[in-house]
């Protein structure tokens, strides 16, 4: 009784183990994750040109639009 008992134990620590390393699925529709959505130049001088890129990926299944307009 207690070989099975420890055996069963062993075996559901190895299923949870297992399923929380399987990665997530995605969604069905377009998803959009942004790693680092704020970035924080810090003190700039007059004048000075600061460029900085965004990463943005899409984790759903689906196409993913996105309607960005400059201002």
């Amino acid at each position: 009784m207690g070989t099975r008992l420890a055996a069963l134990l062993l075996f559901s620590l190895a299923s949870m183990a297992r399923a929380a390393d399987a990665p997530a699925t995605a969604p069905a529709a377009g998803s959009l994750e942004v790693p680092e959505a704020v970035y924080d130049a810090g003190k700039i001088d007059r004048g000075v040109i600061v460029h900085h890129d965004f990463v943005l990926k899409n984790v759903g299944q689906a196409e993913l639009s996105i309607n960005a307009k400059p201002g």
